[in-house]
């Protein structure tokens, strides 16, 4: 069994293990940029499901299984991020009941992953590992009802060193990660229905006055009865 000891600088980023030189473990560690955006006046939710939190990519290529551990690390990603992005964000266990939640939700997320693929040099007779992230975001309003769905996707390269090194691939990752985060950072406030759902938050419906009732038309004063004419006197002879 071969060991390989991590340069101090990327143990910080990546716990690697390697179990035998022909299986190789990943487990990315959270790291991204402060987000350079205004955050946003609301309180919102989110929601990881079990699969999302606890998602693993598993495969076998040349001869070498790749085991990469990749939902704790977005966990504490997407948290640290969509609190910069929004004033309060609540952890909820369904996206769809949460109506009753005081103070309400402007707003609900729930991330799933739709792809995480890598090239290796042997892939595409290269230098480089190449990594795909892609997540989609469903969005729910505050009374659980379904608005949409969006779909961001990251890229990663990293210079390899030899076919079976972990720290390339480790590398590639994290900066797929890294840009997937940016992009949501950059572009979910802007989506039209979250935009909606902002609007409706922070600038409330004005309060519409009744116009006031017109008093009742004053009727004309009713004409005096005509005075009766006295009948006609008769003369005697």
């Amino acid at each position: 069994m071969k060991s390989s000891i991590l340069r101090p600088g990327f143990a910080a980023l990546f716990a690697l293990l390697l179990t035998g030189c022909t299986e190789t473990r990943l487990t990315t560690l959270a790291e991204l940029p402060p987000p350079l955006i205004e955050q946003q006046p609301v309180r919102v939710g989110i929601h990881y499901s079990k699969e999302f939190r606890e998602f693993v990519h598993r495969e076998e290529r040349s001869q070498i299984e790749y085991e990469i551990n990749l939902g704790p690390a977005h966990v504490t990603n997407l948290d640290w991020l969509l609190k910069a992005m929004f004033a309060e964000v609540v952890p909820v266990e369904d996206p769809t009941r949460v109506a009753d939640i005081r103070p309400p939700l402007v707003l609900v997320l729930e991330p799933k992953f739709e792809e995480y693929s890598f090239l290796t040099p042997k892939d595409v007779a290269g230098e480089a590992f190449v990594v795909t992230i892609r997540y989609l975001l469903t969005l729910y309003d505050g009374s659980g009802a379904r608005v949409d769905a969006f779909t961001y996707t990251g890229y990663g390269r990293e210079q390899a060193r030899t076919l079976a090194s972990k720290e390339p691939l480790a590398i590639a990752t994290q900066r797929a990660m890294r840009d997937a985060g940016a992009k949501v950072a950059v572009e979910l406030t802007d989506q039209e229905a979250v935009r909606l759902l902002l609007r409706n938050a922070l600038e409330p419906l004005p309060v519409v006055t009744p116009p006031a009732e017109a008093p009742p038309a004053e009727m004309p004063p009713a004409a005096p009865p005509a005075a009766e004419e006295p009948p006609p006197s008769t003369a005697g002879g």
